[in-house]
């Protein structure tokens, strides 16, 4: 039989696989290839008889649901020898060693954790996890078979989510899109008090607090273009996230942390360019919409009547004047 190579995908995937961070949390967009990274990273230990690792899901049927990480780890975990355990969701390596999903549903499932010794939590999907569960998991992340304890984690985005405050350093504030240049970069933190305060080096977290001892956390984003592997086996994949609606679309395809959906408000200031001039030319259109409705009461949020005049030159689109108006 000829052998087949397991490797990281080059690019975000292998930068997640190298770093030496305490905690990485790794993708920001559907099909980045999150899931095949988590299951990648305890692999390098299976040889220790002594390791194991738990990853986390929010609930048992996204871990079982059909081409979930139960699934897709019965296409890898095999073809290093390992045996399926299917009762507990475990699979079991020739050296001992075991890595092990379960689901982590509610805030007190947590508890049931209570003296377990894990040297790799990982935590598929972070923002379906409460802060709670997740800083709770570094009482349990500890180790005795020679492996540095440490986290793992995947995520797409969200904006209101503990993630998005988490890792806001890595994000830019306007556009909700990950800074290039920081991508990879550990910083360091301590909890002092509830707070966790941030340091650019571990020497400066080691000075100002000398008595906690600092742990690193890095952001590396990803997104469906990272991720050849998954448009080569399905080409229709980028169409299925191009048909989503707009903040969807946005979160999934575009990796953006900042947009939401409110009323009025799925548009970002950073994706329009701001010209000098309308070019010559084409075709002009005012629409209005005329929904005013009266102010009655001092509290009243009434309906404006609102009009647009855009100017079509091409294949693009200026909008050359706004009004709102209300009796």
């Amino acid at each position: 039989m000829a052998e087949k190579a397991i490797r990281p995908q080059a690019g975000p995937q292998e930068a997640f696989l190298a770093t030496s961070a305490d905690v990485a949390i790794y993708g920001g967009a559907a099909g980045g290839g999150k899931t095949w990274g988590l299951l990648l990273e305890p692999l390098r230990h299976i040889g220790n008889k002594d390791f194991g690792a738990v990853i986390f899901r929010r609930t048992y049927p996204q871990i079982t649901q059909e081409g979930a990480m139960w699934s897709e780890s019965a296409k890898l975990y095999p073809l290093l020898g390992a045996k399926p355990k299917a009762t507990t969701l475990e699979w079991h390596f020739p050296s001992g060693s075991r890595i092990r999903f379960a689901h982590m549903q509610y805030d007190q499932t947590r508890f049931d954790w209570q003296g377990a010794q894990i040297p790799l939590i990982e935590f598929d999907e972070l923002t379906h996890f409460t802060k709670t569960q997740f800083f709770y998991m570094f009482s349990r992340n500890r180790s005795l078979c020679g492996v540095k304890p440490y986290i793992r984690a995947g995520t797409n985005p969200d904006a209101d989510s503990w993630v998005a405050d988490l890792i806001s350093w890595w994000i830019d504030e306007e556009t909700g899109q990950p800074i290039k240049e920081r991508a990879g970069i550990l910083r360091w933190f301590v909890r002092a008090g509830d707070i966790l305060r941030w340091f650019d080096a571990k020497a400066e977290a080691e000075t100002a607090h000398p008595d906690i001892p600092p742990k690193s956390l890095t952001f590396i984003p990803a997104k469906l273009e990272d991720n050849p592997a998954l448009t080569e086996a399905d080409p229709s994949y980028l169409a299925s996230l191009m048909a989503l609606p707009l903040v969807d679309r946005e979160r999934l395809l575009g990796g953006n942390w900042k947009i939401r959906p409110a009323a009025g408000k799925v548009f970002n200031r950073a994706w329009f360019e701001i010209v000098d001039a309308v070019p010559a030319g084409g075709k002009e259109c005012r629409f209005w919409d005329f929904a005013a409705t009266e102010r009655e009461l001092k509290g009243d949020d009434p309906d404006y009547t609102a009009g647009v005049l855009m100017r079509q030159v091409g294949a693009e689109f200026y909008i050359m004047d706004c009004l709102a108006m209300q009796e």
